[in-house]
C-alpha cells in the first residue's frame, strides 16, 4: 500500500506517477514492467519510489485493487441512477462495456492479472479482483430481492456467479465475435472502440439482462392490455352482425 509520503506529494505529481505506472503495467507483463521506466517518464529518482511503495508488486497490487476500482466507480457513477432494478442492471452492464473501451489502459491492466503464466502473487490478485466483483453483484441482486424484482428465496451467491458469467466472459465473447477481433485488438484500436458505441452497448446490455431475467426465473415485465376506444369497439360489433 502507498505510504503517507506518497499521498503527501502534490496532486499533479501524484497523478502523473499513477498515470505512467498504469501505462507501464498495461503495456507489459508484470515480470517485464520496470520501475526505472516509470521513474524516467515521471522525472522521479528510482530510489524515491521506495519512499512511496515497498516494491514493484506493492505498486501493482495497489493499482489493481484500489486505484483501478476507484476510477471505475467514478466512471460508473457519472450517469444519474435509476430506481427500477432491471433498468439499473442494464445501465450497470452498459457502463461496464463503456469503461472497457473508454479506459483501455485500465482495462488492459486488469486483464493482465488474469494471465495464466503470471506469477503466483499476480494470479492471487486476479482472484481478489473477481471476489470484489462478486460482492458487488451480490449487493445489486440483494437490491433486486428487496424491491421484489427477484424471488426472495434466490441464493445470492449462486445467482451472482451466474450473472458474472453472463456479463463477464459470456458478454465479452459475444462482443469480440460481433466485431470479429481479439480482446487485445479491441483495447488498442480507436476505430474498433467506435464500433462498440452507445447504441450497440445498450442493445447488448438489454439482451444480457433479458437472458439474466430468464435464467434467474424472474417475473416478466407486466404488459398492460390497451382496451379499444368505445367507438372502435361499437364498429367492430356492427361488423360482426
Amino acid at each position: 500500500m502507498p505510504t503517507a509520503t506518497f499521498f503527501a506529494l502534490p496532486a499533479a505529481r501524484r497523478t502523473r506517477l499513477v498515470e505512467e505506472a498504469i501505462v507501464e503495467f498495461a503495456e507489459r507483463p508484470f515480470a517485464e514492467a520496470s520501475l526505472s521506466q516509470i521513474a524516467r517518464r515521471t522525472a522521479i529518482a528510482k530510489g524515491s519510489f521506495y519512499q512511496y511503495f515497498a516494491n514493484k508488486l506493492d505498486l501493482y497490487r495497489w493499482l489493481l485493487l484500489d486505484e483501478a476500482p476507484r476510477q471505475k466507480r467514478v466512471f460508473m457513477s457519472a450517469l444519474p441512477p435509476t430506481a427500477e432494478f432491471w433498468s439499473a442492471l442494464t445501465q450497470h452492464i452498459e457502463r461496464g462495456m463503456a469503461f472497457l473501451v473508454e479506459h483501455p489502459r485500465l482495462a488492459r491492466l486488469i486483464a493482465s492479472a488474469a494471465d495464466p503464466s503470471a506469477s503466483h502473487e499476480v494470479r492471487g490478485l486476479h482472484a481478489a479482483i473477481c471476489e470484489a466483483g462478486h460482492e458487488e453483484l451480490v449487493r445489486l441482486l440483494g437490491e433486486g430481492i428487496a424491491c421484489g424484482a427477484l424471488a426472495g428465496e434466490l441464493k445470492l451467491g449462486v445467482a451472482a456467479r451466474f450473472v458474472a458469467a453472463v456479463v463477464g466472459p459470456g458478454l465479452t465473447t459475444v462482443i469480440l465475435q460481433e466485431l470479429g477481433v481479439e480482446l487485445h485488438e479491441l483495447l488498442s484500436s480507436d476505430s474498433l472502440k467506435k464500433r462498440l458505441g452507445p447504441a450497440r452497448r445498450q442493445r447488448l446490455a438489454e439482451q444480457a439482462v433479458s437472458f439474466i431475467r430468464d435464467g434467474l426465473g424472474a417475473p416478466s415485465p407486466v404488459r398492460v392490455r390497451v382496451e379499444p376506444r368505445a367507438s372502435t369497439q361499437r364498429s367492430r360489433e356492427k361488423e360482426k352482425t
